[in-house]
């Protein structure tokens, strides 16, 4: 909605950007987010979520990049729970 709304009010190109990667899975952990099958980034790629917005240009987050501003920020984390990005979950 928000990529047509943009288009409405005369955009002619409409680029999104996300601090995070993709949330590609959901969190088995006790976080209220949808199925699998509703999350926008599932068995997507980049290429087709853009085509699915109908936005020109869509800007992600790497998660090794996120992983390392969050380490530098916090050189006590050794590790964090990125499974809604990656799909690896700690417990397995």
């Amino acid at each position: 909605q928000i990529v047509q709304m943009a288009r409405d009010a005369g955009a002619r190109k409409v680029y999104l950007a996300s601090a995070a990667p993709p949330v590609r899975y959901p969190n088995i952990y006790g976080i209220d987010m949808p199925a699998a099958e509703e999350l926008v980034a599932h068995n997507r790629s980049v290429e087709e979520i853009e085509a699915h917005l109908g936005c020109d240009w869509l800007i992600y987050q790497d998660i090794e990049d996120m992983e390392a501003a969050v380490s530098e920020g916090n050189p006590a984390l050794r590790s964090f729970d990125s499974s809604c990005f990656n799909g690896h979950y700690p417990t397995g």
